[in-house]
């Protein structure tokens, strides 16, 4: 854990044993809690966020798959839904009072279709999953059948139900995405093929429908990169996304009517796998998590350098308790 200042600086607090191989990461603002998933394991974590920082333990729940990569809560809050990647399914889990989590309600196991690629795409391998901001649907990447699922969720019993399926072109590996604040637009990260899919997003129907497709390294870049994070700038004029291998953050400016991507800009952050992505609250920072280079960095939101803020091992997540302001 690190205090984050208003003027940026980033100071650690302190360490907690929070069981092996330790990856995404959410806060429950509500209930003052934080949930963890265990990558390449079977399980998820959750923590009491005490008001020093500390957290204290509230116990594990098994994810009825493997390989749990991604959570979100519902838009009730009464249920936490995990993606197992490597199993290819989604579980719902109740969310108690204390933020402690009941056993598993519900398992949907999504469509099993393998993709061209022999080693990353032998099934279904969601990697992410994300609340639309209409709170109706639930959004899956599946970067193991290159498509993305809208799922729903019954409120009253955690039952998951998947409504249908958007293809994205073969080898591209859907990874993670992100919502404009109406819904309407999104935009899909391609780890395989390391492109950005815009979107149109139909919130009666759950639909998707591409719009444009754009690399994320630039043309002359011949080296291995899979495509990792994306972030939304608050404005919503800027996107960013990480490249793993080119060892970059690139910002594309975004067209506000169409949602098309332009002008792309790379910054070097100092780590060739920059896994994570994020903005910091109520400023335009982006923060970047190197788990190669064990490292956190700042991109500057208008010269776009790079600057190193605090080291730690392999971070591949960062989730803030609170709006801090100001620039690291």
């Amino acid at each position: 854990m690190f205090d984050v200042t208003a003027a940026g600086t980033w100071t650690h607090l302190h360490t907690v044993a929070a069981g092996e191989n330790p990856s995404y990461l959410l806060i429950d603002e509500f209930r003052q809690a934080l949930h963890c998933v265990h990558g390449d394991g079977s399980a998820l974590s959750t923590f009491r966020i005490e008001t020093s920082g500390e957290l204290a333990p509230l116990g594990s729940r098994p994810t009825q798959g493997t390989n749990p990569v991604h959570l979100a809560l519902s838009a009730s809050r009464r249920w936490l839904l995990v993606a197992n990647y490597a199993s290819g399914n989604l579980v719902s889990l109740p969310v108690n009072d204390d933020g402690s989590l009941g056993n598993a309600a519900h398992v949907l196991a999504l469509p099993n279709r393998p993709g061209p690629h022999r080693t990353q795409q032998r099934g279904a391998h969601p990697h992410q999953v994300l609340l639309d901001p209409s709170g109706h649907w639930l959004l899956v990447p599946d970067k193991g059948g290159d498509a993305v699922h809208t799922v729903a969720i019954d409120e009253h019993c955690g039952e998951l139900r998947l409504v249908s399926t958007f293809s994205t072109a073969p080898m591209s590996g859907p990874r993670h995405m992100a919502f404009s604040a109406d819904g309407s637009r999104a935009w899909l990260v391609l780890e395989l093929s390391s492109q950005v899919l815009a979107v149109r997003f139909d919130a009666t129907s759950g639909s998707l429908r591409a719009v444009q497709r754009t690399s994320s390294v630039p043309d002359w870049f011949t080296g291995e990169n899979t495509g990792a994070g994306i972030a939304l700038s608050p404005d919503e004029s800027f996107l960013y996304v990480t490249n793993r291998g080119h060892g970059s953050a690139v910002r594309f400016d975004i067209d506000r009517e169409r949602g098309t991507l332009s002008s792309p800009a790379w910054t070097n952050v100092q780590g060739e796998v920059p896994r994570f992505i994020t903005i910091l609250p109520e400023c335009d920072s982006v923060v970047v998590a190197n788990e190669d280079a064990d490292s956190i960095v700042h991109v500057d939101a208008g010269n776009l350098k790079a600057t190193q803020l605090a080291t730690t091992g392999s971070p591949v997540c960062i989730a803030f308790t609170s709006h801090p302001k100001g620039t690291p």
